[in-house]
């Protein structure tokens, strides 16, 4: 069975999608939205959105999934 890559997500999906999918998904990510004081597993439910209407957090979250291709680097 080949494991799936998900390729650099769209600002959209950072700021839309539940914190848990996006640590599931990006695992990379889960270092950055620690440091900004959120705990998935006890917040996941809620989106980056929700947390941080600003968008600085999404600014972090993007700057560390950079290193993926985008779909249509795919």
């Amino acid at each position: 069975m080949r494991a799936f890559f998900h390729p650099r997500p769209t600002r959209e999906l950072l700021r839309s999608a539940p914190l848990h999918v996006i640590v599931r998904d990006f695992p990379e990510t889960l270092e950055g939205i620690r440091e900004w004081g959120v705990l998935p597993h006890e917040m996941g439910e809620r989106t980056a959105g929700d947390i941080d209407p600003e968008g600085q957090l999404l600014d972090a979250l993007q700057a560390v999934t950079a290193w993926r291709p985008g779909p249509a680097d795919a």
